[in-house]
């Protein structure tokens, strides 16, 4: 990939090269016709798939009418910039490959918030990754629930629902509706997200990372309901339902 996106880049260079003077100040200079109509197409061709952006950009200026010297540049600005964009994922993407075929033991769990180590961390480094993610899960319901001072019967994403709810929230995470909402909707996006699958068929997840990212995402989400606070007015709401 990099090695064609070096030669799309070689070829807008013979392009530029191939400046034909107008013969006025008042005119734009031209650039061959038949390199510039191929290099155009082949760098939409090219990067349609690897990067749309680009190729919006390029097709915004680009007019199949007119081989100006000046669109050339801006195209080749594009190109270049696009080569940039390539080469960052290309590392970024090697990168994540190599981590990913790392053992489970290269993985540090220390991290983790105690109830998730105590939960996951065997299951994690025994390679039990769906075990390892939906134990995750429970941890933060349980956590949540527990305290919420529900009973065990509120599960899942209604539990989430019900405790954060802007209106009425049991625990409250900010004074600002919009943030106790979205901290709703996060909570209730997790559990429906990665709980109900791993509880209703085996994802057979087989990548390490896959696992630690969701590990490290239940972390911040217990992080955060350690902040959360007890709403008074239900505490008799709750006594009632444990009487």
């Amino acid at each position: 990939m990099m090695d064609y996106i070096k030669k799309l880049l070689e070829e807008g260079i013979e392009v530029l090269k191939s400046r034909i003077p107008s013969g006025t100040p008042l005119l734009y200079d031209q650039v061959d016709n038949i390199k510039y109509q191929k290099w155009v197409m082949n760098c939409i061709s090219f990067l349609s798939d690897e990067a749309p952006d680009h190729v919006k950009q390029i097709k915004a200026i680009y007019d199949p009418q007119h081989n100006l010297v000046n669109k050339a540049e801006q195209i080749f600005g594009i190109v270049t910039s696009a080569a940039e964009y390539l080469k960052y994922k290309h590392a970024r993407d090697e990168k994540v490959s190599k981590i990913q075929e790392r053992p489970a033991s290269h993985f540090n769990l220390d991290f983790l918030h105690s109830r998730l180590k105590e939960k996951c961390a065997d299951h994690f480094h025994s390679e039990k990754y769906d075990d390892a993610i939906l134990n995750a899960c429970k941890v933060v319901e349980v956590y949540t629930r527990e305290l919420a001072n529900l009973r065990d019967t509120d599960i899942g994403v209604s539990l989430m629902r019900k405790v954060f709810n802007p209106k009425q929230p049991i625990l409250k995470y900010s004074d600002n509706s919009s943030e106790q909402e979205a901290l709703m909707h996060l909570f209730s996006g997790f559990i429906g997200v990665f709980k109900n699958p791993q509880s209703h068929r085996f994802m057979e997840i087989k990548d390490p990372l896959t696992a630690f990212e969701v590990l490290n995402f239940a972390n911040h989400l217990c992080k955060i309901l350690e902040r959360t606070k007890f709403q008074k007015q239900w505490l008799c709401v709750t006594v009632a339902n444990t009487a």
